[in-house]
């Protein structure tokens, strides 16, 4: 702003309202200068990092990190210790043909002990049977004669139970007529051959035999050999020869 003089006279011109309110004038006023940032101790391309790491803040994962570095449960497939190589299928093979081979061998000797046992039972039953047998024939009393010839008939078979059968009146007569009475027991018996259905049993046998002539009884002693057949799972006599 620029003052007047006048000479002789004092003109004045009223203030400025920037004059009024300030008591300075415009031109007269001092601009501060701005005052710069202050920095304590930093580096300036250390702050400016810093500022820039304040604008922008670090990525927990970087890019270039690899999260199996960081977390073993998602480690590669690749970086895991590799299995164990299982067996070959030529050694599966082989320890699936030794198990077949052991539960064949199971199955047979199963077999074998079945058949086995089978085979015994049926030589003990013909062995029995002929006792049986050489035991009705030694024992016959005149007081129950056609008791004991039935028994002796339903225990055979073939030609020697019909010879029982075309016969029995007149054997049950000769039974009665001479009071003949005997009861026998083997003493020893043993099987001479078996092969399916036919059996061949030697036989000792004791009897002591009484009749009107020897009230008493008397020892006597046989030696007999009696085939047998089999007929529906039973052994029946099918012959018997006395023999010295």
């Amino acid at each position: 702003m620029v003052r007047t003089f006048q000479l002789g006279s004092r003109a004045t011109k009223p203030p400025d309202e920037d004059e009024s309110a300030g008591g300075v004038s415009a031109p007269e006023r001092l601009e501060m200068p701005s005052a710069a940032p202050v920095r304590t101790g930093a580096d300036p391309a250390g702050s400016t990092g810093a500022e820039s790491a304040g604008d922008h803040p670090a990525d927990d994962h970087p890019a270039d990190a690899d999260p199996a570095d960081a977390d073993p449960a998602h480690a590669h497939p690749a970086d895991a210790d590799p299995a164990p190589p299982g067996p070959s299928p030529a050694v599966r093979r082989g320890v699936l043909a030794v198990f077949v081979l052991m539960l064949v061998a199971a199955v047979v000797a199963g077999l074998l002990w079945n058949s086995g046992r089978a085979a015994e039972a049926d030589r003990q039953a013909a062995l029995e049977a002929a006792q049986e047998a050489a035991i009705g024939l030694t024992s016959i009393n005149f007081e129950t004669a056609e008791q004991d010839v039935r028994r002796v008939i339903e225990e055979s078979t073939g030609d020697f139970g019909n010879l029982f059968k075309q016969n029995l009146d007149s054997y049950i007569g000769l039974v009665k007529e001479s009071k003949i009475a005997t009861q026998g027991e083997v003493t020893g018996a043993g099987l001479d051959s078996i092969d399916g259905g036919t059996a061949r049993v030697v036989l000792a046998v004791k009897a002591n035999v009484s009749n009107q002539s020897v009230p008493k009884g008397e020892p006597r002693f046989y030696r007999m050999v009696t085939e047998l057949e089999k007929k529906d799972g039973e052994w029946l006599v099918s012959r018997v020869e006395f023999v010295p």
